[in-house]
């Protein structure tokens, strides 16, 4: 009887501070906030007996009496309730994060009556998902992708068989910062899975990988190998074949064969460096020199000479 009644004792303890102990943890509410929202903050159970007092880091945000008066140390930024003791902070940023308290001020010991512990987040950057390699074979093909963000980046390969994909070392990529986490991971067998996310905010790429895996095979084959190579040498051909009659006919066009007729000795024709028109020379006014046509290095042809003289009247 004695060890049962110890027994049943320490039980009784030990259920009481279990039920203590929740009782104070309820009054502690932990709240997640992205930046640029509102927090919205209340008297869940115990309302006040006398003077309130809303904190934040041990400084003073509202003070209110029994009597009905308030006072805001935060501006406009904070907003009270005087219905239901509530407290509103607007437009929230990263210094407004910490230990929001509530504390009664009717005793000799300021009591608190409600506790938010608040954190304040950004909205997490976007993230980019590539592919590094791919590497195939007879058996299988190995993937490996590159998840990044603008602080942070890490990789993964994944190893594709006919029927499915599978993560090498088979646990998931992750890095975690202080406010993030960034994941890589494969889904049904096929899809990787970068995602990016705090609290408040997350963001997330997706690529299927198997069917990387199956056009590297099938560029791969010997086959298509000899197709792609002989393709490639006949189009060189062809383009050389174009190249040589393009130029040809240029060199035609630009570089005539020089076809000259050869001439008698008694032929009519006259030298091209002389004109072949009759050269007539008009003049108003007899010249004060004899007139002889100019020579040519052939046969010149015979010059008409006009004067025009003044005659008297008849």
């Amino acid at each position: 009887m004695h060890l049962c009644s110890i027994f049943l004792h320490a039980l009784y303890f030990l259920n009481y501070w279990f039920v203590a102990l929740q009782g104070s943890e309820l009054n502690l509410s932990t709240v997640f906030l992205l930046k640029g929202n509102d927090l919205f903050m209340e008297l869940q159970k115990q309302k006040p007996a006398g003077q309130l007092i809303w904190q934040l880091k041990k400084i003073r945000i509202i003070r209110h009496n029994p009597k009905g008066d308030t006072e805001n140390f935060y501006g406009t930024k904070a907003e009270f309730s005087k219905n239901n003791y509530s407290l509103q902070i607007k437009n929230v940023g990263l210094n407004d994060s910490g230990l929001y308290e509530a504390l009664d001020n009717s005793g000799r010991k300021d009591e608190v009556i409600a506790e938010y512990h608040v954190t304040v987040q950004e909205q997490v950057s976007p993230v980019v998902l590539n592919v590094s390699s791919v590497s195939p074979s007879p058996e299988s093909c190995n993937v490996t992708v590159t998840c990044s963000t603008q602080s942070s980046s890490l990789n993964s390969t994944f190893t594709c068989t006919n029927q499915t994909c599978s993560e090498d070392g088979g646990d998931p990529a992750e890095v975690v910062t202080s406010d993030a986490r960034l994941n890589l991971y494969l889904s049904n067998g096929s899809i990787a899975i970068c995602n990016h996310s705090n609290k408040v905010s997350w963001s997330k790429a997706t690529m299927e990988i198997k069917p990387l895996c199956s056009v590297m095979n099938a560029t791969s084959s010997p086959r298509v190998q000899l197709i792609i190579i002989s393709s490639c040498l006949v189009g060189f051909i062809m383009a050389m074949c174009i190249l040589g009659i393009c130029y040809y006919k240029w060199r035609k066009n630009n570089h005539p064969t020089d076809n000259r007729e050869t001439h008698s000795p008694g032929s009519d024709d006259q030298s091209p460096n002389c004109d072949q028109s009759t050269t007539v020379y008009s003049f108003l006014e007899p010249p004060s020199f004899p007139l002889e046509p100019i020579p040519c290095q052939t046969a010149s042809p015979e010059g008409i000479y006009a004067q025009i003289e003044n005659h008297g009247s008849v």
